[in-house]
């Protein structure tokens, strides 16, 4: 059976680093406070599922995005998801 894990992504911080430093050293004062403001406009996002698909991409439009991240998926699905949103709110021709 598959064990759960969560996958951290590579955000360049140093998280051993972060967890090395004791609680105490903290300064929580810095921390902006959670008002009723915010929770009026805070909303819960969970991540969405992926579908795996096969299909038909140009090899120069793959490179693009390969040039640009190792996460070159996540970045083809965030423009398409780009695409959707400005569809949807008519930013685009139908």
């Amino acid at each position: 059976m598959k064990k759960n894990t969560i996958k951290k992504i590579n955000s360049g911080i140093d998280w051993k680093k972060v967890d090395a430093i004791p609680e105490e050293d903290y300064d929580y004062d810095e921390a902006p406070e959670a008002t009723l403001e915010f929770f009026k406009t805070a909303k819960i996002r969970a991540p969405e599922t992926t579908k795996p698909v096969t299909m038909r991409i140009k090899s120069g439009t793959i490179e693009f995005f390969k040039h640009k991240s190792k996460h070159y998926q996540t970045m083809m699905n965030a423009v398409l998801d780009a695409y959707v949103e400005a569809y949807k709110n008519n930013k685009i021709a139908h």
